[in-house]
């Protein structure tokens, strides 16, 4: 097994740490006159170890840390499995002892991984894998928990569902659990997405008639509240990168879906995909690239890639498919999803610039 522990620095900054839970999209294929043309890339199709006398059903890459690290999911027909693959193509099976499913959703810069679990005794419980293979269990008296992301400082966001509804969560080993709920709202309607290398969170709670709307909660735990920015009642956050960048997607008053980007001083922008009726971000680097994905009715969702200046390219996947997902990008421009093939079988992807 190659050795690649990453030494920790305090100033360092985070990846992307952040997945929200997955939203229910169909069929779009991508209008490819709406997009510059995007670079030459390579693409490699990934396919994680499964045994053969299993149902399979897919890989999922959920993210991808700045050295080139894969965390995600493989599914046996039901039974969830969490992975994480190096940047040499070799994988690391990840599951918690005694679990029946396990699932991974984030990766920081030491190969740091979180995810949650089911187990005898735990409907759903958080967890941390250190860069060795130690498995930390994050569960609270009472409630649900699923870890969510990571920094570079080991502190890891999550949620905590009880009697209540749902609930944030910040853990270290230092500090333990804090448990939180964005002031003013109605407790139980706090889903917390991703976190920062300062500390910063991100996610979206649930507003008086019950649309989701955006938060940011400082290290400090001050909270910011934003949403509404095009007219519509939606607003969901899914990832911040170092500087405090954040992406994610709002609706306009037509019921179309846009993505935006909120920039440090508090200024949004929105856009789409021209053609689509829904342009979704999943993922930010440090150097405020989006992906994402967009899909129209009739067609199958498909990625694309949003640069600096603001320019939306596609990221024509080379393998036969009739989905596209990207999930993860890092500061290196790698990004990673999944496809779907024609048989209805899921695969990973990784784009190497």
């Amino acid at each position: 097994m190659e050795n690649e522990h990453r030494t920790k620095s305090p100033a360092s900054a985070s990846i992307r740490v952040a997945r929200i839970a997955t939203l229910a999209v169909f069929a779009l294929s991508l209008a490819m006159s709406a997009f510059a043309q995007d670079a030459p890339s390579h693409y490699l199709s990934l396919d994680a170890p499964h045994p053969q006398n299993k149902s399979y059903v897919g890989t999922y890459p959920e993210a991808i840390n700045r050295h080139g690290w894969i965390a995600g999911i493989v599914d046996y027909g039901g039974t969830m499995h969490g992975f994480l693959r190096r940047r040499n193509g070799t994988f690391i099976a990840v599951d918690v002892p005694g679990a029946s499913q396990t699932t991974v959703w984030a990766i920081n810069a030491y190969d740091e991984a979180v995810g949650d679990f089911l187990a005898p005794g735990c409907n759903s419980c958080g967890f941390l894998r250190d860069a060795s293979g130690s498995i930390t269990q994050l569960a609270i008296p009472g409630a649900s928990t699923g870890a969510l992301g990571i920094n570079g400082s080991e502190v890891v966001v999550g949620t905590a569902k009880d009697t209540v509804g749902y609930h944030g969560f910040l853990w270290s080993a230092q500090n333990g659990f804090t448990v939180f709920d964005v002031p003013g709202t109605k407790p139980g309607g706090t889903l917390p997405v991703a976190i920062n290398g300062t500390g910063t969170v991100i996610g979206y709670y649930f507003a008086a008639k019950g649309y989701p709307q955006g938060f940011v909660r400082s290290r400090g735990g001050r909270f910011t509240k934003f949403g509404a920015m095009a007219g519509g009642p939606i607003t969901v956050p899914t990832a911040i990168n170092a500087t405090g960048q954040i992406t994610g997607w709002t609706t306009d008053a037509t019921g179309d879906t846009l993505g935006f980007l909120r920039d440090t001083d508090g200024t949004i922008t929105t856009f789409s995909v021209s053609g689509m009726q829904a342009t979704e971000t999943t993922a930010i680097n440090d150097s405020g690239v989006i992906v994402g994905f967009d899909f129209t009715d009739g067609n199958h969702p498909a990625s694309f890639e949003r640069d600096q200046t603001g320019n939306l390219n596609p990221l024509t996947i080379p393998f036969t498919n009739t989905y596209t997902r990207a999930n993860g990008i890092n500061l290196n421009g790698n990004v990673t999803g999944f496809y779907v093939d024609p048989a209805g079988v899921s695969h990973g992807w990784v784009k190497v610039p």
